[in-house]
């Protein structure tokens, strides 16, 4: 009885083993690019628009609007907080942020400064990751690990790690679903954000996306609810990216 026994754990624990190695992190990306509407899908897209709020019912709630094209890595970033508006900026020759100047009750005048080099690249790479931090993750020099099977609340989730010049993600991935449920960035200067992503909706492109959850910053300390709307290759003026 006992060498039945043991001969059963045997094979399990074998065929844990051959599962846990077959799985990378590629089969899980590409099960979650499957999931929310195909490779092809996401291999056509070249410009998007992102519009997102931030609420906490706290003064320092605010929206934001994203004007990107992917293979520019050209951005177009737009805080809104209390009805002032800070615009951000950078295409591949340049990187600016412009700051409303005078009282909310007179004409908006701006004021442009430069970007450094460290905000430029920062900046740079919020226009690829936004879009989806693993999506061609190789030729942004990140390096992806599958890490295994765990437990997220009562969900059975994947977890990767993806790390790269100043980044590091943990990301979760619903094993069911193939979603990403919730993802974990921890940035050079020390924050570390975490998002638990909710509510995924299909785009009139055909993505889905994940339409609602909850961010919390180690800097702010504060639960945000986040609401996201995306449209897929939009047409931009060719102006929108420039100073």
């Amino acid at each position: 009885m006992n060498k039945k026994i043991s001969l059963s754990v045997a094979l399990m624990t074998i065929l844990v083993v051959n599962v846990f190695a077959q799985t990378t992190a590629d089969s899980v990306f590409n099960d979650y690019f499957a999931a929310t509407g195909g490779k092809t899908l996401w291999d056509s897209v070249t410009t998007y628009t992102m519009k997102q709020s931030f609420v906490s019912n706290a003064a320092s709630d605010f929206d934001m609007e994203v004007k990107a094209s992917l293979p520019d890595a050209a951005m177009l970033k737009t805080k809104t907080i209390m009805k002032r508006s800070f615009i951000y900026a950078v295409n591949p020759t340049d990187a600016f942020f412009r700051v409303p100047l005078g009282s909310r009750d007179k004409a908006i005048v701006y004021e442009t400064k430069d970007l450094n080099d460290r905000e430029k690249m920062s900046m740079k790479r919020e226009a690829l990751d936004w879009f989806s931090p693993f999506y061609n993750y190789q030729s942004k020099d990140y390096i992806a690990t599958y890490v295994g099977v765990e437990t997220l609340g009562k969900q059975q989730v994947q977890r990767v790690e993806l790390a790269g010049p100043g980044i590091k993600y943990d990301l979760y991935f619903d094993t069911t679903t193939h979603l990403l449920v919730k993802s974990v960035e921890k940035l050079s200067a020390g924050e570390e954000i975490t998002k638990e992503l909710t509510n995924y909706v299909a785009s009139a492109f055909g993505i889905k996306y994940p339409s609602t959850g909850t961010y919390f910053s180690s800097i702010d300390k504060r639960n945000v609810r986040l609401g996201t709307q995306i449209v897929f290759n939009p047409a931009f003026d060719a102006t929108v990216f420039k100073r």
